[in-house]
């Protein structure tokens, strides 16, 4: 059960964070296949939401670990 949320988290914040990245190095993130890219107009609110969503999947995993340990 856990490795799905590690493996969401991953994927959530990968579809975040690699638009803005391709950004900075000058490449073109529409031609990619990202998840941002069916919100043209508000890409930027889209990466900030997945970038979220990936950090909150990601800490709850490592909540229920810790959870789990003691």
């Amino acid at each position: 059960m856990l490795w799905i949320l590690d493996i969401g988290g991953a994927l959530m914040l990968l579809q975040g964070i690699a638009p803005i990245v391709q950004r900075m190095s000058g490449t073109d993130p529409e031609e990619s296949f990202f998840i941002v890219n069916a919100f043209p107009e508000n890409q930027g609110l889209a990466s900030t939401v997945l970038v979220l969503g990936g950090i909150v999947l990601l800490s709850a995993a490592v909540r229920v670990r810790r959870g789990r340990r003691g």
